[in-house]
């Protein structure tokens, strides 16, 4: 995953390369060419990046419950709890 700044487009560019064992030349990923992993790359203006960056944080704050003992994410399936050696899941989210 990348992120950067195209000048000559005054955007913020994001790309994204599909996971490969293979080492990937850069040069192959900035000239676009059909060699390589496949790629996305995203050009936001500064106003859409803003947007962006400020709904992925009320997303990411919003969260889930945290388990009254291990402090652990709880599931909407419910949770195993590691306080509790994982014998009990607790009930789930909103029971």
């Amino acid at each position: 995953m990348g992120l950067g700044w195209d000048a000559d487009s005054r955007s913020i560019v994001v790309e994204l390369l599909a996971v490969t064992d293979e080492e990937v030349d850069e040069s192959v990923v900035l000239d676009d060419t059909e060699e390589g992993p496949d790629a996305l790359r995203v050009f936001l203006s500064p106003v859409q990046a803003r947007a962006f960056a400020d709904r992925a944080e009320r997303v990411v704050s919003a969260g889930r419950p945290p388990c009254p003992l291990c402090a652990e994410p709880l599931d909407a399936e419910g949770h195993v709890c590691v306080r509790l050696n994982g014998y009990h899941e607790r009930s789930p989210v909103g029971d």
